[in-house]
């Protein structure tokens, strides 16, 4: 079974600040009582039984390496995504040519709405036009003026009015140019770059390439980090509280994937899971993420942590707004849970020893 990324702290954070994994329902009310805990007891994530190291954590960093393979993968990826596109002007429109047009659609010789347009660029064959539009280019050369007699389909959804109405669009064919698979030579190094030659170029993309695993390599690295500092504790977990944060997670993964036209079990299958394993996993990944925040408080009491100004710039920059609109959007105190724990993270990973 495939493991899906499990939740990190910047997950709890999103989950803290959003979902509101830690609030209860504001518009229930509950008569008070003696024995009434409040909100803070009654969504505590547990406690912690016993701390164990977590200054001097050891892990090991895998060192980066970009393979020849990898490299020659990369370039043909530009090549694929970046063809080259030659001007014709000694024959007529083809398919898979890209022309420049202008044209006019009309009905009724009136001009309609959205079907006017100068300067568009058409790759023929794309299907991007309604049937016959782009079949009517063909064989057409460059200045060539047409009329082409066609028909919306019966079920047009751009314009209602338009479906299964006859009608003309006037074109003009501005130019046209053929697509070319491009060639890794001196020439593309120029087009796709400020360099001038193929040496240039691949030290160039090589370096890119490193970056990016040198970037992950760091951020496995801080997961490792967390992840071997909470596993030296040991725990009493309230597993209401983890299933809070499971329920809220699985409700913004639901919401997303219906925004993206998709579901769980659409996403369980290209996860490689069944619903169940996903949901299963989903879990772990929230009960490690409690973890993760009663350690990180205990640290923060234990080493008597103070905030100051420098310790909101995670949440600053994760939110792209300033620290006192993420106090006036999400409460000052949930703000200020969130950029503790940071600086809790913060010091393991200075504190680690890194083989």
């Amino acid at each position: 079974m495939k493991k899906i990324t499990k939740l990190t702290l910047c997950g709890l954070a999103v989950l803290m600040l959003v979902a509101g994994c830690s609030k209860k329902d504001e518009n229930k009310e509950v008569a008070p009582t003696e024995t009434q805990a409040t909100a803070e007891d009654v969504m505590s994530p547990g406690e912690i039984t016993k701390l164990g190291m977590y200054k001097g954590v050891e892990v090991t960093k895998v060192p980066v390496e970009v393979t020849d393979e990898e490299l020659e993968a990369k370039l043909q990826e530009l090549l694929t995504y970046n063809p080259e596109y030659i001007e014709i002007t000694d024959r007529p429109a083809q398919l898979g040519d890209i022309v420049n047009i202008d044209f006019v659609g009309m009905k009724d010789g009136e001009a309609f709405d959205g079907g006017t347009s100068s300067g568009y660029d058409l790759e023929l064959g794309s299907g991007n036009f309604i049937e016959g539009f782009e079949a009517g280019i063909v064989g057409a050369g460059k200045g060539a003026e047409l009329s082409l007699n066609l028909t919306f389909p019966e079920s047009y959804p751009g314009n209602p009015a338009l479906a299964g109405q006859p009608v003309v669009f006037d074109v003009t064919v501005n130019s046209i140019k053929e697509k070319r698979e491009a060639e890794l030579d001196n020439r593309f190094v120029q087009r796709m770059s400020d360099f001038n030659t193929v040496d240039e170029f691949k030290a160039d993309v090589l370096a890119g390439l490193e970056a990016q695993k040198e970037k992950a390599a760091e951020s496995q690295l801080s997961a490792e980090i967390l992840a071997a500092a909470v596993a030296n504790s040991e725990y009493n977990m309230n597993q209401d509280y983890v299933e809070d944060i499971y329920n809220n997670q699985l409700d913004y993964m639901t919401s997303v994937l219906q925004q993206q036209g998709a579901d769980f079990s659409f996403y369980a299958m290209m996860s490689g899971m069944t619903e169940d394993e996903l949901k299963q996993n989903i879990r772990e990944s929230c009960e490690l993420s409690a973890k993760q925040e009663i350690l990180l408080r205990a640290i923060a009491d234990k080493e008597e942590f103070q905030l100051e100004e420098a310790d909101y710039q995670q949440l600053v920059d994760m939110y792209g707004m300033s620290a006192e609109d993420l106090k006036s959007n999400y409460g000052a105190e949930m703000v200020d849970e969130t950029a503790m724990m940071f600086k809790s993270v913060q010091f393991i990973e200075d504190n680690a020893v890194i083989k």
